[in-house]
């Protein structure tokens, strides 16, 4: 037996309008509809692009593409299908208009987009944040980081799952998820939403926490430690949209008009699906730009060493691997990803003009394949030159 809805001027309706309200179903009343389009427009060619530089930094200037990139990828195809299929209903007057105004084959028409597009905006969720988390795997062979990584891993990978399946399968029967005349049963969808929120937050906390200790024990310049910070830092802005998202929530668990109450929420979803590609992307950057500008950024990831030839011996050559295994261990986790040696410059504070012969050994790790981890990876070349100065 269907469920019986109300009318109005002779049209069933999903609810009736507050008295007083003039109801057009031909022109219905739509708010923040511009601010979807304009973040969409804004934000969307920022992700592709973050995205693109990211393909570009580790195909042309790395190793190549790894499980993280894919991850990040269907993070990025979930984010623009989310966005679209909310600009589609936002077009057709269903997100964003008030559920009295559509007759209750629109209202169905809305509640099917929302039924679809919630779990694949959680999948987006998910699969940017576990890209991330693939990424820290390779940034540190300390065995703490990488069992909390693991863990963090398996959180994120189980909460989004959970979400996903119970936003999915939450009605019985299934449809009555989009057809509210169908008799049966529904889970509360507004409590999801706040669950997905929450979620967010926890795990975006996770995320910029993680690494804090790692970078902040490296041995490198101040300069490039805070750079370093401020990667992981930009990427705790989701915070802030998890925390707005989840403050508007509250007032669609019991809204009689979802499809109105629930829209300023919903722009914060556009924002916060771009931000996990641009911000998921962004430990890329640097190597992308010194690619484009080597003299502005610089060089660092040193593991260059020098001694006098004066006093070679095997308790040197001893000395001298420990001190590449310590140097690796402090600046691996930012240049281990084929970056070349750099030479640090040096200068004498003797004026008159002076030659040395010195003698560099360097660790050169592109000979052995697939040793990202062991400290005994490191094959030393070495070379002699002259350095003359003033």
């Amino acid at each position: 037996m269907a469920i019986e809805f109300p009318t109005y001027n002779g049209v069933e309706v999903a609810a009736l309008p507050p008295p007083g309200y003039e109801v057009d179903f031909d022109n219905r009343k739509q708010q923040k509809w511009l601010e979807h389009i304009l973040i969409f427009c804004l934000m969307s060619p920022l992700a592709l692009m973050a995205l693109l530089q990211r393909f570009y930094t580790k195909i042309i200037l790395s190793k190549g593409l790894q499980v993280d990139d894919f991850f990040m990828l269907l993070g990025w195809v979930t984010a623009i299908l989310t966005q679209a299929l909310m600009l589609t209903s936002i077009s057709k007057r269903l997100f964003c208009s008030h559920s009295f105004e559509m007759p209750l084959t629109d209202y169905e028409s809305y509640a099917l987009y929302s039924y679809v597009t919630a779990p694949i905006y959680m999948m987006c969720n998910g699969f940017t944040k576990l890209s991330l988390l693939l990424f820290y795997l390779q940034i540190s062979p300390q065995t703490w980081f990488r069992r909390a990584v693991w863990v963090s891993i398996t959180v994120v990978s189980l909460s989004s799952l959970i979400i996903v399946c119970f936003m999915f399968f939450g009605c019985s029967p299934l449809h009555k998820a989009f057809r509210p005349k169908t008799e049966g049963r529904c889970v509360n969808a507004g409590i999801f939403y706040m669950a997905t929120a929450a979620s967010n937050i926890v795990t975006d906390v996770i995320l910029f926490v993680l690494p804090i200790p790692m970078v902040y024990s490296l041995r490198m310049p101040r300069i490039q430690k805070f750079g370093a910070m401020m990667v992981f830092g930009i990427g705790s802005i989701t915070i802030g949209t998890s925390v707005v998202r989840l403050a508007l929530l509250p007032v669609v668990l019991k809204s009689p008009d979802p499809s109105w109450d629930g829209c300023p929420a919903d722009v914060w979803t556009f924002v916060e699906a771009n931000l996990f590609i641009i911000c998921g992307s962004m430990p890329t950057l640097r190597k992308f730009f010194k690619h484009l500008m080597p003299r502005l950024m610089g060089s660092s990831g040193q593991s260059s060493s020098y001694r006098n030839p004066a006093s070679p011996g095997p308790s040197n050559s001893g000395n001298m691997i420990s001190r590449l295994r310590h140097k690796r261990k402090s600046y691996a986790q930012f240049a281990s990803d084929g970056e070349e040696n750099e030479m640090q410059d040096f200068s004498g504070g003797d004026t008159t003009k002076k030659q040395r012969s010195v003698t560099v050994t360097t660790a050169d790790q592109s000979q052995v394949p697939g040793d990202n981890q062991s400290d005994e990876g490191a094959i030393l070349q070495t070379k002699s030159f002259t350095l003359q100065y003033n």
